[in-house]
């Protein structure tokens, strides 16, 4: 009789409908796999309130979120996963990128979740074969599949009333469209939540957020009392946060680091406490507010819950990585930390090119050398210390010219432009090497056109063969069984003859490409690693150095020569780029991109 009581009560008992969030603020204990202990309070996150709402919200059928890692962007549709299993059951699809992945989310945080709510642990199968990785089914008759969205067979079959999609910046393209197409047989009832980091610039998730309403979270100024978008621009540090040494010192950057309102120009100190204090009145504002009403987006970063001066750290140390050639790590900031797409490369990409205030040919005191084990050494040198300067030169060949470029490079990754000419013949190109008394290993020949005798002149002067090519990267074998992948390719030996072999590296033609573009940028001495050139830097250079664009081709990106304007001169500084990063002065192996 007691269990049919209980039965009888369930059965009679009211659905709460509640807030998502009150209602996990009465019945979550913990978040098992959170960093702040105890039971569940929405104010530690307050922009989560509405995104839970709306996602239990009828009139709403797309929910996409766009936020910071490690900001309650996956948390939020999880705990309102436990409002849905206890009070508004159906047929459930949670997918994440792979079928790993999912298999993942459900063991590490979904079931450990589900345990620490007690109306959904009450509702959890005793049977354990009902309540496997992939698939739960519940008490109430509810079941919840967790499958991976790179399965385009995981799409496909079931009728789902409620879809989760994480991450989906990672899915393949169309796979968005397939899983939203699942909850079409409950009408009205069907309910997509897309939950993604910021991925790349027109992707299928950030044109699925542009048909929403696009909510961006704003704080309310304490004292101006206006509501104000957090953004990246209103982070503010002291200027005289370098040492002696030009290097920055992060210790001062983390304390100096504050939030300036952009209207009253208040400061806000950098601590939790005033985090708290901005986020209490905050509220998300419509950034589109033409969109379809059922259609609703919501955008935050992480300047709402992150130290910004932690933030100002991690910007600066991409921002020396990116001038080395790495920009993977200035990409990361923008997608995990301000949650926005990848978009380095606007369609404007012009670089005004300046001239350093040097002429052709001078000396330059920052210029590194090479000792006698071929260690790169800095100046001032010791007596009898450097044999040879470091300097690099490239050459691009033509059926009955050459266009040659010689670059001087630092230890620390800065380099001048040194010479350019086009000359005639292959013995100019040695005397010039002989005139700037350019390593052999260092003189770079481009392979692609007249190959044969590329290889011939190469493996005769002890030059180095290069050969642009379409792949991004290339595998590199390490001790040990451990491989790491590279702008280039490991040297491959090419014999003219027993006794003369040519040494040849391929090369990314889009990441070198890339590299050039990002070091290219900085022409600011006192701003790092600088790419300079002389003043009496000709007319023909300049135009050749803007002779193609990086362009989007189906889903892949390319460097395309812009009509017939010529670029020789441009493939001659990207193979010097690549040069440098074999070197390891710029890119991912460079010192000090750490």
């Amino acid at each position: 009789m007691k269990l049919l009581g209980e039965i009888l009560k369930d059965a009679w008992t009211p659905a709460d409908r509640r807030e998502p969030w009150r209602w996990c603020e009465d019945h979550i204990r913990s978040i098992p796999y959170s960093p702040l202990p105890g039971p569940f309070r929405s104010e530690n996150s307050p922009w989560i309130r509405e995104v839970m709402e709306a996602i239990v919200d009828p009139k709403i059928r797309l929910v996409s979120i766009i936020a910071a890692v490690q900001s309650s962007k996956t948390t939020s549709p999880e705990l309102t996963l436990c409002y849905i299993i206890a009070n508004l059951p159906g047929p459930c699809l949670w997918l994440d990128q792979t079928d790993e992945d999912a298999k993942d989310e459900s063991e590490s945080r979904l079931q450990k979740l589900f345990e620490s709510c007690e109306p959904v642990k009450k509702l959890f199968p005793k049977n354990k074969n009902k309540k496997r990785n992939c698939t739960i089914h519940f008490s109430n008759g509810m079941t919840l599949w967790l499958l991976g969205a790179y399965n385009k067979t995981n799409l496909q079959r079931r009728s789902i009333r409620w879809l989760f999609g994480d991450e989906t910046w990672r899915w393949p393209v169309g796979h968005m469209a397939e899983a939203e197409a699942r909850t079409t047989a409950f009408g009205w009832l069907g309910k997509c939540v897309f939950m993604s980091q910021g991925g790349e610039e027109n992707d299928d998730t950030h044109r699925k957020f542009e048909t929403t309403d696009m909510r961006e979270w704003h704080y309310k100024c304490p004292k101006c009392q206006k509501y104000i978008p957090y953004k990246w621009e209103h982070v503010e540090w002291d200027d005289d946060c370098k040492d002696e040494n030009g290097e920055y010192d992060f210790a001062k950057i983390n304390h100096s680091t504050a939030l300036k309102c952009p209207e009253c120009g208040e400061y806000f100190e950098d601590s939790d406490r005033m985090r708290r204090l901005l986020n209490k009145d905050g509220k998300f504002i419509p950034l589109n507010p033409n969109a379809a009403k059922e259609n609703v987006g919501f955008h935050w970063n992480a300047l709402a819950s992150m130290s910004w001066g932690k933030l100002a750290e991690l910007y600066l140390r991409a921002k020396i990585a990116a001038r080395k050639g790495d920009s993977s790590l200035l990409q990361q900031f923008y997608q995990k930390r301000l949650a926005l797409p990848w978009k380095e490369f606007a369609e404007d990409y012009r670089l005004e090119i300046a001239s350093s205030g040097y002429n052709q040919g001078e000396f330059w005191s920052e210029e590194g050398g090479f000792n006698k084990k071929g260690e790169i050494i800095s100046q001032p040198f010791a007596e009898g210390e450097c044999i040879a300067p470091l300097r690099i030169m490239t050459v691009d060949v033509q059926m009955d010219h050459f266009y040659l470029v010689v670059r001087s490079w630092s230890p620390q990754g800065s380099s001048r432009l040194l010479w350019h000419e086009k000359v005639l013949t292959w013995e100019d190109i040695e005397d010039i090497q002989k005139r700037f008394s350019i390593l052999p290993n260092l003189v770079f020949i481009d392979a692609g056109y007249n190959s044969y005798e590329v290889y011939k002149q190469c493996g005769k002067h002890r030059w180095i063969a290069l050969m642009g090519d379409n792949r991004a990267n290339f595998v590199h074998r390490l001790p040990q069984g451990k491989s790491v992948f590279r702008f280039y390719s490991p040297v491959k030996n090419i014999f003219i003859s027993r006794e003369v072999k040519c040494r040849m590296h391929f090369w990314s033609n889009l990441n070198v490409k890339d590299t050039l573009a990002m070091i290219r940028r900085n022409q600011n001495p006192e701003d790092g690693a600088t790419w300079e050139v002389p003043t009496d830097i000709s007319e023909d250079y300049l135009k050749q150095m803007e002779s193609e664009h990086r362009i989007k081709k189906g889903n892949s990106w390319i460097w395309e020569q812009i009509g017939n304007r010529p670029n020789h001169y441009l493939d001659c500084e990207a193979m010097n780029c690549a040069g440098a990063l074999m070197l390891k002065i710029i890119g991912n192996d460079a010192k000090g991109t750490e």
